[in-house]
C-alpha cells in the first residue's frame, strides 16, 4: 500500500512539474522566440565572417621580401651543417 501511495505521489509531483514548464513556457514564448532569433542571427554573422577571412590573396613579392627569405635560409643550412657535423663528431 505505501508503495502504491510512494508511486502515486511521484506521478503527480513529475505532472506538476512537465506543466509548470509549460506554462512557464507559454508566458515566456516571446523571450525565447527572441533569444532563437539572436542566435540565428550570430551564426549568420559567424559563417560571414568565416567566408569574408577565408579568402585567400597571394601577397605581392618585393625584392626585400625576397632578401629576407634568402638570409633565412642561409642561417637555416648553416645550423643544419653545424648539427650534422656535431653528431658525426658525436659518433666518432
Amino acid at each position: 500500500m505505501l508503495a502504491l501511495l510512494s508511486t502515486l505521489v511521484f506521478a503527480a509531483a513529475a505532472s506538476f512539474a512537465i506543466a509548470a514548464v509549460f506554462v512557464t513556457m507559454k508566458g515566456r514564448r516571446r523571450q525565447i522566440a527572441a533569444l532563437l532569433a539572436d542566435y540565428r542571427s550570430l551564426q549568420q554573422d559567424r559563417e560571414f565572417l568565416v567566408h569574408v577571412t577565408c579568402i585567400e590573396r597571394p601577397a605581392p613579392r618585393t625584392a626585400a621580401d625576397q632578401q629576407v627569405r634568402r638570409t633565412s635560409r642561409r642561417s637555416l643550412k648553416r645550423s643544419e651543417a653545424a648539427r650534422s657535423a656535431g653528431s658525426l663528431r658525436a659518433a666518432a
